[in-house]
């Protein structure tokens, strides 16, 4: 193995490892923020995509570093160290006993790793270009960007399914999950990329910055722009009036850049697509039904898709359809590939709204401004009659329920209804047969009220606290149980619901009052028995269902140590669509990461000047960060009830977004790739060397090589 391939294999594990590192803690992060840290679904959407608005707006800095100060090697080495510090700070935050905000250590812990992590994002792959003798090795530098590409999604796709894995499987700290090991894992494997790193300097390929670049550019820029604004005559570029003052060459330099960075400003809407991924798509599939083929799928995990599906896809590409179309004198460029791959994220984007439209129909009906909503639930042995000022008379039989939706409510509002009850009710005889009934209707909110035959014999209401049909992106059902009790007090009354995979038990505290309410309880879906006990109760066994999604009441009435009445309520259905429909807009965000992504990343290394290759680099991952600050801006506007309207507006607006960036590309020229300054001796070197028996032969012709080369150098600067 020559040294070439040793410092790239180097590098590219390099990229494995990290990529391993950040997707998987990427994966569990939105689960993170939303469980532990208990924010609400939007405000979790806001804190990730600026987490990783950071990481694309960091490699200016990072780029600046490498093209002028430290050079791409010194670059990634200190900003990797940033980044293990940040997973340290990640460990931490999700550590209870350790007396640290979990919240500033998390906001700390992010930032750390989306400056590393940014840092090093422009240098890795900038780095992995100046291995190669340019422009005779070109095709294979084009087959480094395809092979780097699949380490980055490699290194993805095995992060997002371990790391999950490792955060279910393991319990610490008294909780179901373990995010300490989620966090922990990463920073374990962020240590392996840097080691990795370090490891092949012996064979890497080093260029210094031989001067301060981004200073030269900036100063540049500022001196053009100013004397453009003041000159009256008219030149052919605005960059040529700087030619007085900067060489000829950094000047056609920074023509080629900025042609580059203005091909750029469409492409931000793109990522703000991909990126969503992580975000918006999670959400919805923690609104899906996870099982398929007897095996649960997690919300978070079905992002190992993408990864996935580009692992197997880019060989594809770089093989048989970009040579075929090729022959067909199609896609024939980067910024053809790029147009196209923006269009079909637009139909994955169609394809989402269009399972979104479909989830609704399952979504729990919540009245909106100045509306309230209100179940009564029967849980009286006969029917009864409800007089009501919302409707005509309601007939509600034993063990029923009936909803009252979208009631008028300005803040409260009182009403007053009517319960009509035959004298004999079962097995009671009641004293009245009209009971007067009053309700507080609160704004935007939906309370139950359940009607009972009461201690003394008469019927009676009582109102347990609001439902909360805020589903958990782990997609697990949530359970409350109402215990009526008539007896004037038990002890020691325990609920407990068993499966084959765990026991939750239930404690009711010792009190005389005639209603107690559990808190809400996440369980994992399927068939749980349940069994009530206490001290001086004759004990009952039940069954109830519990499925993905579901928001359940459990409902339990007891009378003289015996338990009359219990049964399972629906509140919110489960889920009913299964999680596999997300395949095929995963399938199309999936291939336009690669004729966007790939095509791009290469676009952006061999158009760019040698000196400003991480610049150019590190502008197209800022067209992520800004892609991302358009998600933010999206879902603070919160400009539709309906996601499926907000994925039909990304949508629309990537095709005329991608018919702008096409004709921009249209009038682009490309430019050659700039020779190495040590191609001269290359061009010369390759036939000697392929030529000469042995490694000797090849020696002793060193000397012609030098002279044949600076013979042809000349002659070239002679032409000129």
């Amino acid at each position: 193995m020559d040294k070439t391939s040793i410092s790239l294999l180097c590098i590219i594990g390099t990229e494995f490892w990290e990529r391993f590192s950040f997707c998987g803690l990427r994966t569990i992060l939105s689960l993170y923020l939303r469980n532990e840290l208990h924010l609400s679904e939007n405000s979790a959407t806001i804190v990730y995509h600026v987490f990783i608005m950071l990481c694309y707006i960091v490699p200016i800095v990072g780029a600046i570093c490498a093209d002028s100060i430290l050079g791409r090697y010194r670059t990634i080495l200190y900003f990797s160290i940033v980044y293990i510090s940040g997973n340290a700070f990640m460990i931490l935050a999700a550590i209870p006993t350790i007396e640290i905000s979990p919240i500033f250590a998390t906001i700390f812990g992010l930032t750390l790793i989306s400056i590393g992590s940014g840092g090093t994002k422009p240098c890795v792959a900038a780095f992995g270009g100046d291995q190669f003798y340019l422009p005779i090795q070109r095709d294979k530098l084009q087959h480094f960007f395809s092979l780097f590409y699949f380490a980055i999604n490699l290194g993805g796709f095995v992060g997002m399914i371990l790391t999950p894995i490792l955060r279910n499987a393991v319990t610490c700290f008294g909780d179901d999950t373990c995010y300490a090991l989620g966090f922990g894992f990463p920073a374990i494997l962020m240590f392996l990329s840097l080691s990795l790193f370090m490891l092949g300097k012996p064979w890497y390929r080093m260029k210094q910055p031989k001067s301060n670049v981004m200073m030269e550019f900036v100063s540049c820029t500022s001196y053009a722009l100013t004397r453009r604004i003041k000159s009256q005559s008219q030149m052919g570029h605005w960059l040529d009036y700087a030619e007085n003052k900067y060489n000829r060459k950094l000047i056609r330099d920074m023509k080629v850049v900025y042609a580059v960075l203005l091909l750029y400003t469409p492409l931000p809407l793109f990522w703000s697509l991909f990126d969503q991924q992580g975000s918006r798509w999670t959400f919805q599939a923690s609104r899906m039904d996870g099982f398929f083929m007897g095996i649960q799928i997690v919300p978070d995990q079905m992002q190992v898709i993408n990864p996935a599906l580009v692992l197997f896809l880019i060989p594809f590409f770089d093989k048989c359809l970009y040579p075929m179309m090729q022959k067909r004198n199609f896609m024939t460029n980067q910024l053809h590939r790029m147009a196209v791959g923006g269009l079909i994220a637009g139909v994955a984007f169609l394809f989402a709204g269009v399972l979104e439209l479909e989830l609704e129909k399952n979504y729990p009906k919540l009245p909106g401004n100045y509306q309230a909503s209100v179940n009564i639930i029967n849980t009286t042995p006969c029917r009864i009659d409800i007089i009501n000022p919302f409707r005509r008379r309601v007939a509600l039989n034993a063990s029923e329920m009936y909803t009252f939706q979208n009631i008028p409510a300005i803040k409260e509002t009182e009403y007053n209804i009517t319960v009509i009850a035959p004298s004999i009710c079962g097995v009671y005889e009641l004293p009245e047969k009209v009971f007067q009934m009053r309700i507080l209707a609160v704004e935007r909110q939906v309370d139950t009220i359940v009607i009972a035959i009461n201690r003394k014999y008469t019927i009676a209401d009582y109102i347990t606290d609001p439902i909360e049909f805020k589903r958990s992106l782990s997609g697990k059902p949530r359970l409350r149980i109402v215990f009526l009790q008539r007896s004037k007090f038990l002890r020691n009354v325990t609920v407990s619901l068993i499966s084959h995979i765990l026991t939750d038990i239930y404690f009711f505290p010792d009190d005389s009052r005639s209603m107690l309410v559990s808190d809400y309880l996440e369980l994992p879906p399927g068939g749980y028995n349940y069994l009530i006990r206490a001290k001086n109760l004759i004990d009952k066994e039940g069954y109830v269902h519990l499925a993905l999604g579901g928001v359940y009441t459990l409902i339990v009435g007891e009378r003289n140590s015996n338990i009359e009445f219990n049964r399972l309520y629906t509140m919110s259905p489960p889920n009913n669509v299964n999680i596999m429909w997300l395949i095929p807009q995963y399938f199309l965000i999936s291939v336009a990461e690669i004729m966007f992504g790939v095509a791009g990343l290469e676009f952006s290394f061999t158009q760019a000047p040698k000196s400003m290759k991480t610049v150019t680099i590190a502008s197209w991952y800022l067209s992520v960060a800004i892609g991302n600050l358009m998600v933010i801006v999206v879902a603070q506007a919160n400009i539709f009830k309906s996601q499926a309207y907000e994925f039909f507006l990304f949508a629309v607006l990537i095709v005329g977004d991608m018919m702008i960036f096409t004709q921009m590309a249209g009038k682009y020229k490309f430019v050659e790739l700039e020779a190495d300054s040590s191609i001269f001796v290359m061009s010369e070197l390759q036939p000697l060397y392929e030529d000469s028996d042995d490694e000797n032969d090849f020696g002793t012709n060193v000397m012609q090589l030098i002279e044949v080369a600076s013979m042809n150098r000349i002659n070239a600067l002679d032409k000129t």
